[in-house]
């Protein structure tokens, strides 16, 4: 098995946990083999193609709806897709938060059940995966404590399912907590101070490292150099901004952490393939300046 790069994983503020909804041509990642702590439920809505989760290879027919368990080495669902107009929707929780619920409450036992059942991945097959998606689509459009309801709800009719597709996926093994812990220092560095000129010998001294020992790591746990990993965060403020604001794109860039407005729309295009003003208009975003 090649090795894996670790993706952290950043819920969005006051939400325990993350959700994304991604279309064709909006998708980052064409080839990224990863694995994080998270469990993980990827919706495809339609289309067939190929899954490379673990050390298997899978075929899917007419979308598909997995469950994959923490620290499973997968690549993005994108990359063996095999029909066009490519949309996924992507959840990603703790399952510690689970346990904690079904310690206070044993409703939730049986939805602990089935995530002990998905450690090594499950694929939900037949109408009930159109079903349950809906249900996953739906919970893209509501607030956070919404979603959360709704998430619980999504796992509870998973558990009721008689049938699903073992994956078979075996897990990464060789995740060092602490490795682990210092990538976690580091974009917690990066989602706190984007707004900053953030530097990798700042980032080092904060580890303990030396500079060149630093980057060295870094590129090779996260398949991305440092100022990638801040420059995609800053991005990410960024399409936040363009979406949820009526703020010009020279105030959005420099709010993100750009003090270049041209290195801003050069960076945004290279990492999201069009304009920050062709963005806002593609997700119909209608801004109205004051006059």
């Amino acid at each position: 098995m090649k090795r894996a790069n670790l993706e952290k994983i950043e819920p969005p503020e006051g939400s325990s946990f993350h959700m994304a909804y991604n279309k064709a041509p909006l998708l980052c990642h064409q080839d990224f083999w990863h694995f994080h702590p998270e469990f993980e439920i990827v919706y495809v809505p339609h289309g067939k193609g190929k899954r490379f989760v673990g050390d298997r290879i899978s075929g899917f027919t007419d979308g598909d709806l997995v469950l994959l368990g923490p620290n499973i080495p997968h690549n993005a669902f994108n990359f063996g897709f095999e029909s066009t107009g490519y949309e996924e929707y992507v959840i990603q929780f703790r399952s510690e938060h689970i346990a904690t619920m079904t310690d206070s409450f044993p409703e939730f036992s049986r939805i602990a059940r089935l995530l002990a059942g998905a450690e090594t991945g499950i694929a939900i097959t037949g109408e009930a995966k159109h079903r349950i998606g809906g249900l996953i689509k739906e919970m893209y459009q509501l607030n956070c404590f919404q979603r959360l309801m709704q998430l619980f709800f999504v796992l509870r009719e998973m558990s009721l399912l008689a049938h699903v597709e073992d994956l078979e996926a075996k897990k990464f093994l060789s995740v060092d907590p602490v490795h682990v812990r210092r990538i976690g220092v580091v974009y917690q560095s990066i989602q706190r101070d984007y707004q900053q000129e953030l530097s990798t010998r700042q980032m080092a001294g904060e580890l303990a490292m030396t500079e060149s020992s630093f980057c060295r790591w870094f590129k090779h746990s996260t398949g991305k150099s440092f100022k990638q990993a801040l420059t995609e965060v800053r991005i990410q403020k960024a399409c936040s901004l363009l979406i949820q604001s009526d703020l010009s794109v020279a105030s959005i860039a420099s709010m993100s952490g750009f003090n270049n407005i041209s290195l801003f729309n050069r960076m945004f295009k290279d990492i999201v393939h069009m304009t920050p003003n062709r963005y806002r208009r593609s997700i119909g975003v209608k801004v109205e300046y004051a006059t």
